[in-house]
């Protein structure tokens, strides 16, 4: 058994010095140290940014992206298997944790399952389910096995104990599919499972600073870090068999940079407020007042005007639209009114940033996207008109379309 075991030891870091094999990556703080500042003609912006948010915005080669908006060193380990969510480094110990992130329907799934879904002891490191791969929550945990060979996050194990690491190593980098994150630690301990360390919802931004001065105040170590409650945080918890079968080292870190490489994402726009806190301010600075569709028939202008108002409903965050329009229809143009003069746009047309005086449609579906960004950069809402540009007539069926097509629209809840 014990010989089996350590074969499994043997075989899985094999294994994993394989995975990182397969991606090139410059050492973490190098990455976040070539990344560019906002321009200088967004030097106001970058002052109100950091009024408010605790975290610094930085910005990637967007060709750094592939074509489905990954990053491309990681893009041939997803086709490899499609858990893959992130990857995580934590420089500094003899032996560094460097290792991809995965997540299943459930935090059990990959306890014991390697990357390939193959039995592993050592299992992998895993990000929660609740938590949502495609945005920076407001508190991402990852789980990992505390092997005796230090592999995983077995370098955790004994942290809260040792002065000499926790004092020297307080970087944790965490690449999302299209975005890296740096987050400082803040807090180490023992805690047993049962306690409640690995909250994701809160009702209010109160609730959620009293989660964050609770978890910060069991530190055994003062990192001084200052809390408020647009911080976004990241748990890594572990066992600590030494002290019990149900004791668990943890650790928390919260995010001091990102790095974004899509400037149409909604990523660096919204803060960590609670849902109710963003609405009060977003309503006032993202919403639309008018939104217009229009195109040009051989015999009259056709518009489709698209009912306000916007800012209404439970589903008024994103707004989606359909509309069906002639074959003739090649060039429609958007028009619209900000409730915020001073909010700015982008328009996309199936995926690209398009003019929104002449946007030239496909036949068959397109997707227009206009994207509304407050005047502080802090928020962002989408709404989206999906229009079907029917296709030509059979020249030898009769016409059923002799006369132009009206534009029909028709909102979608989300």
């Amino acid at each position: 058994m014990l010989a089996r075991r350590l074969y499994g030891y043997y075989h899985d870091n094999k294994q994993y010095q394989k995975i990182r094999a397969q991606i090139i990556s410059d050492d973490p703080a190098e990455i976040f140290s070539q990344a560019s500042s906002p321009s200088a003609n967004t030097t106001a912006i970058q002052e109100t940014q950091e009024e408010i948010l605790p975290y610094t915005i930085l910005y990637g080669d967007p060709g750094e992206l592939n074509g489905d908006g990954i990053l491309s060193i990681y893009a041939d380990l997803k086709k490899q298997n499609d858990d893959l969510v992130g990857w995580i480094q934590i420089p500094g110990f003899k032996k560094p944790i460097d290792y991809p992130v995965m997540q299943a329907a459930d935090n059990e799934f990959y306890l014991h399952k390697d990357f390939y879904k193959n039995f592993s002891y050592a299992g992998s490191i895993f990000m929660d389910y609740r938590n949502n791969p495609l945005q920076v929550d407001r508190h991402i945990i990852l789980y990992g096995h505390a092997m005796n060979d230090s592999a995983m996050f077995g370098n955790l194990k004994e942290f809260p104990n040792r002065q000499e690491d926790y004092t020297r190593i307080t970087r944790i980098y965490l690449d999302l599919m299209n975005t890296r994150l740096e987050y400082e630690i803040f807090s180490v301990y023992f805690e047993d499972a049962t306690y409640n360390y690995r909250q994701t919802s809160f009702a209010s931004d109160d609730e959620y600073m009293e989660f964050l001065e609770r978890i910060r105040s069991k530190s055994v170590y003062d990192y001084k870090v200052k809390l408020t409650p647009l911080d976004k945080i990241i748990t890594l918890s572990t066992c600590n068999n030494n002290l019990g079968e149900e004791i668990r080292s943890i650790t928390h870190a919260r995010l001091v940079r990102q790095i974004i490489y899509d400037k149409t994402s909604d990523a660096p726009y919204v803060t960590a407020a609670s849902e109710n806190t963003a609405k009060n301010v977003v309503s006032a600075n993202t919403y639309l007042l008018e939104l217009r569709m229009t195109y040009e028939s051989e015999e009259k202008t056709v518009e489709a005007v698209f009912i306000p108002p916007f800012s209404s409903g439970t589903n008024s965050q994103f707004k989606t639209f359909s509309t069906q329009l002639p074959s003739e229809a090649e060039t429609v143009s958007l028009s619209y009114k900000t409730a915020d003069p001073e909010a700015t746009t982008i328009i996309t047309l199936n995926g690209k940033e398009a003019d929104p005086s002449s946007l030239k449609l496909e036949y068959g579906d397109n997707v227009i996207k206009l994207k509304v960004i407050s005047r502080d950069k802090l928020y962002a809402r989408t709404y989206t008109i999906n229009a079907t540009r029917l296709y030509p007539p059979d020249p030898s069926q009769p016409d059923p379309a002799a006369a132009p097509v009206p534009i029909r629209s028709l909102e979608i809840s989300n």
